[in-house]
């Protein structure tokens, strides 16, 4: 090797070891024990930066190591300070490169596999809290000091370490796999990530949230209520990855971290540490869920059919985000309670001290802001179809509400009995036709629309045709008032035809699309295996389901 060739080498080590130094400083002087931002840093680099660079970040972590070590050596004692020497990188990274040779953590092409990614998260921060406290277990406490609780501070540093990794890692690999690959390329990579609809929802929608309930959880004096505040922040994580899959869930994750470490009202607070807790648990269930969406969207491009079993584990993560939405839809109904009171104490206190003020104004907007809250909850959780059944969802539900609201004509025809299909079969509909509705009132401008919804018996299973008929309407501006608000209205995904096929395929279903001249429609035959015990109930019009009239 020649001088040249041996000062480029030195110096791109030297440029990776200063580099990965400046980092850490930065991350770590907004870290903590229950929030160890640089614990994701330093396993974001281990994943991605190639072996030879190794050494060099061996060095760029024994510098700050060794001024913290150094300084502290005649509070803590020289064990402690030769034991802090050691970098924690250096423990991790024979976990870090047996996930990327033997389980493809990484993989050149496709997405990265979250599972193994969050075992070796699990791994090394199980490593670095033994270290942790095997270290503290050897410092000298100085007199007066109060006498140092292991389990407690080991379930810190534990909960920090995970719930850093978390907050990092996941969004440095979508940063990553989505990078341009040539230099030339970054401007318009850069472009489409901003276009993304991902991107617009999270400036437009999950931010502005985040930042509401970070306000309400630093202002409410109670602490029950800052407890549903900071458990609420985990309801954008569960949007955006039934929305985006596994991307939408590292957004949602980082965000909601963030947000959870932004309402902690002092450095060691028990409550703060309970919701970064119940953070963790929700954006990893999150993230596994949209890593198996992933890749089975990835699979299904390569031609791949999905299995049976593929099938049945996809309908029961469905069934566990719908329960989610659930309780993060009651726990909405619960802050708009107590908002509610709130403001009524508000208004009040205002009347005895301001009693010439005009208070209609501030009525108004606390009204628009209770509404939209309600709007939220039901999209999550709709109460129409809780109370009364699918049919009446339909007929006067929130479709019924958003259409009517935008003066576009709404009908729903029901045929056959609904009352024995499943729970899990009856949303999954709702949802269809909430994302049928949308994509008509998106693409054309419509004037009216009529659900058609058909259900029977036969062979052994229940089945089910829905069909959304779409009349157009010569207006232009038709299409601008449905594209405003129906998409966030009814929750529904905006993807388009693909949200419609796979929702279709968990049951076994096809998915048709006619044009006619006067306008469009969307049919979805899904059915299910009767359960046992159920009497065959007798459709108000028997039918071949499989010789239905799609005109």
């Amino acid at each position: 090797m020649s001088q040249g060739s041996r000062w480029n080498v030195g110096t791109r080590h030297a440029a990776v070891a200063l580099s990965y130094a400046l980092g850490f400083l930065l991350l770590r002087e907004v870290s903590w024990s229950h929030w160890v931002v640089f614990a994701g840093y330093r396993l974001s680099v281990l994943m991605l930066v190639p072996y030879r660079y190794w050494p060099a970040l061996l060095v760029g972590e024994m510098g700050p190591v060794a001024y913290a070590s150094l300084s502290c050596v005649e509070t803590f004692g020289w064990l402690w300070s030769s034991l802090m020497l050691v970098p924690p990188m250096g423990m991790a990274m024979p976990i870090v490169k047996y996930c990327r040779d033997r389980l493809g953590m990484v993989p050149q092409h496709g997405p990265a596999r979250l599972p193994v990614v969050m075992g070796c998260a699990l791994a090394v921060s199980a490593i670095w809290t033994l270290a942790y406290t095997l270290t503290l277990s050897t410092a000298q406490v100085p007199a007066g000091f109060p006498p140092i609780q292991y389990g407690i501070e080991a379930a810190r540093w534990f909960i920090g370490n995970y719930l850093g990794v978390l907050t990092v890692a996941p969004l440095v690999l979508l940063i990553w796999k989505g990078r341009a690959k040539r230099p030339a390329l970054w401007r318009p990579t850069i472009e489409r990530a901003l276009a993304n609809p991902l991107a617009i929802e999270t400036a437009a929608f999950v931010l502005p949230v985040l930042a509401l309930l970070v306000w309400f959880g630093t202002e409410a004096s109670g602490d029950t209520a800052q407890a549903v505040a900071r458990m609420l922040m985990f309801a954008p994580v569960v949007w955006l990855a039934l929305r985006h899959g596994w991307p939408g869930a590292a957004i949602g994750g980082t965000a909601a971290s963030v947000a959870v470490a932004l309402t902690m009202p002092e450095l060691y607070d028990a409550s703060t540490l309970k919701a970064e807790v119940f953070v963790a648990f929700a954006v990893s269930s999150m993230l596994l869920f949209g890593s198996r969406l992933s890749v089975q969207v990835w699979r299904r491009t390569k031609g791949d059919e999905p299995s049976q079993h593929s099938l049945d584990l996809a309908r029961r993560i469905q069934a566990q985000c719908e329960a989610q939405l659930q309780q993060s839809a009651w726990c909405i109904e619960l802050v708009s309670e107590t908002v509610q009171a709130t403001e009524e104490l508000l208004f009040d206190r205002l009347r005895q001290h301001r009693p010439t003020v005009d208070t209609r104004e501030l009525r108004r907007r606390t009204t628009v802001t209770r509404e939209q809250m309600f709007q939220l909850a039901d999209s999550m959780n709709p109460v129409t179809l809780r109370e009364h059944g699918l049919e009446a969802a339909l007929r006067r539900g929130g479709i019924a509400r958003g259409l009517n609201s935008h003066r576009v004509g709404y009908w729903c025809q029901v045929k056959g009995s609904l009352q024995h299909l499943s729970q899990p079969l009856q949303l999954a509909l709702y949802r269809l036709a909430c994302e049928g509705v949308c994509l008509q009132c998106t693409q054309n401008s419509v004037r009216d629309i009529t659900v058609h919804l058909r259900a029977g018996q036969r062979s052994g299973h229940q089945w089910v045709f829905i069909r959304i008929d779409a009349l157009f309407s010569h207006d232009p501006t038709a299409r601008e008032q449905g594209l405003s608000m129906l998409n966030r209205r009814l929750a529904a995904t905006g993807l388009g035809m693909n949200a419609i096929r796979d929702c279709a395929t968990l049951y076994e279903g096809t998915v048709r699309v006619r044009t006619t001249v006067h306008g469009q429609n969307i049919g979805v035959f899904v059915r299910e295996p009767m359960a046992a015990g159920w009497e065959r109930a007798a459709p108000v019009e028997r039918a071949n389901p499989l010789v239905l009239n799609w005109n």
